[in-house]
């Protein structure tokens, strides 16, 4: 081939790969659910398998293959979890049952064509865990200590609506993926907030949620301040019955002097 027939063949090439039209996806599944994910290559091109892979980081890990010659073969990882839902070379599709949260991620479909070689489509797989917080806080020398927790996937965010605080954030990460995220707000004077609602609000799948819980009189006394309370109740009782046995102690030396 001369050196004119070479170049002819490359623009050949990258002509015919720039007539190819991919359609590309984003789905959203809850954990627990299904899930079907699809490439569709239009064009009338010789495809010769279709493989499917997920996208981590550098290194792209094989989930299922199909062509005429070969048929379906999933991964042994996968099977019993995955399979081909459409068995068409140039429109493929990839179902997912009970999806986990290490599901999550971008997923390439690769159309091995004849002459063009691969080519490749992105889609994307969004797996979330339903929300679930709470919010309660305890007094204790009068300082105010507020506890809001969050748990969900992907990752939820806490902040605080709460003037002149300070606080710490923490986070769990459980077996099955979901993320717990633990924020405690600091309030030096707990009178200070009396009558007013603590926010904890959470951002979650671009969602904001608040939780909130108000502050009321009477819950402001410390465990110090109550054990006092109980003591000096307790010490009064004391001397009262000491007062008592004292005065009936008396009264029967009386008697027995006048008998």
């Amino acid at each position: 081939m001369t050196f004119q027939g070479l170049v002819l063949s490359v623009v050949s090439i990258v002509l015919c790969r720039a007539e190819v039209d991919t359609v590309t996806q984003r789905k959203v599944v809850e954990v627990g659910g299904n899930v079907t994910l699809s490439c569709l290559l239009t064009g009338s091109r010789e495809i010769l398998q279709v493989t499917w892979q997920k996208k981590n980081n550098n290194n792209n890990e094989n989930l299922a293959t199909y062509s005429l010659q070969r048929g379906v073969n999933v991964v042994d990882k996968y099977r019993g979890r995955l399979n081909f839902t459409r068995l068409s070379l140039n429109d493929t599709a990839i179902t997912f049952w009970r999806v986990r949260i290490q599901d999550d991620g971008c997923y390439k479909c690769l159309f091995n064509t004849y002459p063009l070689g691969p080519i490749p489509q992105d889609t994307c797989l969004t797996v979330y865990e339903e929300l679930r917080g709470s919010l309660h806080y305890t007094v204790s020398e009068g300082n105010l200590t507020a506890t809001c927790l969050a748990s969900a996937w992907p990752r939820p965010v806490i902040t605080w609506i709460v003037p002149n605080a300070e606080g710490t954030t923490e986070e769990v990460q459980h077996a099955n993926g979901t993320i717990s995220v633990i924020s405690k707000l600091y309030v030096n004077s707990s009178t200070s907030l009396l009558g007013q609602e603590l926010i904890c609000r959470v951002q979650h799948m671009e969602k904001n949620k608040d939780y909130s819980v108000k502050v009321k009189r009477g819950q402001e006394f410390s465990v110090p301040w109550l054990v006092t309370a109980v003591a000096l109740a307790l010490l009064f009782i004391v001397v009262v019955l000491a007062v008592v046995c004292c005065r009936r102690q008396r009264k029967k030396q009386s008697e027995s002097r006048a008998s």
